[in-house]
């Protein structure tokens, strides 16, 4: 199967059978982390991050393939393994030299986003559910303030508006906490 009928598979309802395929890279992989100082274990994780954020980029309206589905994975993997060390202060030499910008894919970027995602996904988990409806009525279903108002219970739009500005606010603050 080549890599743009396994991209269609991924981006289709079949995209179980495109991760099993998806898979036979794993192997490889896992060699690369084992021998960076990582265990099977930490290579599963990793993988498994990678797999997550080539499909999430995958489900983009602009996405374009510019390189083996293989490559691509690989270079994710790589890139969250050195991050994961330098957070434990591991990074060797012969990492730092086995890891080249040689890549054509921007795939830290791709990483940097995936982390921002999650930071995000966080600080919203952490609010309350009336906050979560609020964001979700406003920002996902693009319900007027008025709707919310009536759809919530609140007295007035004014007060719907006020409570999604401390919801906001609440998130904004989250996040920063996170982020230090």
């Amino acid at each position: 199967m080549n890599d743009q009928s396994l991209l269609q598979l991924l981006t289709s309802e079949k995209k179980e059978q495109a991760f099993v395929k998806i898979y036979r890279y794993f192997p490889k992989v896992s060699r690369f982390i084992c021998k960076h100082g990582g265990t099977k274990e930490e290579a599963q994780d990793v993988f498994q991050e990678a797999l997550l954020i080539f499909y999430r980029k995958a489900k983009t309206p602009n996405f374009k393939l510019t390189a083996k589905i293989e490559t691509y994975v690989f270079s994710i993997c790589k890139y969250l393994w050195k991050d994961q060390l330098k957070q434990k202060n591991k990074l060797t030499h012969s990492f730092e030299h086995a890891f080249t910008k040689d890549e054509t894919i921007p795939v830290e970027i791709h990483v940097q986003e995936e982390k921002k995602y999650q930071l995000a996904e966080k600080a919203l988990r952490s609010l309350g559910q009336k906050c979560l409806q609020i964001l979700s009525l406003f920002y996902i279903d693009r319900k007027k303030m008025r709707e919310i108002a009536d759809l919530l219970g609140f007295t007035s739009e004014s007060s719907a508006k006020t409570q999604k500005y401390k919801c906001l606010e609440k998130a904004k603050q989250e996040l920063k906490t996170l982020k230090s």
